[in-house]
């Protein structure tokens, strides 16, 4: 079956074999270059048919890569494009620690972030020697 398809003679077997090779974007320029200086070089009828057909083969595989490529980043482009800021895509939002903390209280530094418990609630109850309590506002006559 096969020696119905290949040529006759070995110009034509050198043409049949470059003829898939010359001009395919899956091959760069040395390549094809190394392409054509090897089946001119070669005078053996039986190895150009394997190359030949190697050539097929390698042309096939290169496709099929090349399909790949494109597959993953179309996949790539369109997860991009699901995972904007409001999508949750497939990671789980972080638990945020519940405040323990007395409201109202702050340091002016903030460093009641680094603050206990007892510490905020010393803050909370601390007033300035010379401040006034509520029920002292209360007692003094509007003016």
């Amino acid at each position: 079956m096969l020696l119905s398809i290949l040529p006759t003679s070995l110009g034509e077997l050198r043409q049949h074999v470059l003829s898939p090779l010359i001009g395919n974007p899956l091959f760069s320029a040395a390549e094809q270059l190394r392409a054509h200086h090897f089946v001119h070089e070669s005078e053996d009828i039986a190895r150009l048919t394997r190359w030949g057909a190697n050539v097929l083969a390698e042309i096939a595989h290169r496709q099929a890569e090349a399909a790949r490529q494109r597959r993953d980043l179309a996949t790539d482009a369109t997860l991009r494009q699901l995972c904007s800021d409001s999508f949750r895509s497939y990671r789980t939002r972080l638990c945020r620690p519940t405040p323990n903390w007395v409201l109202g209280t702050c340091f002016p530094d903030r460093s009641d972030r680094r603050a206990g418990t007892f510490d905020r609630r010393a803050a909370a109850r601390f007033q300035p020697a010379d401040a006034l309590t509520f029920a002292e506002l209360l007692s003094q006559p509007v003016r």
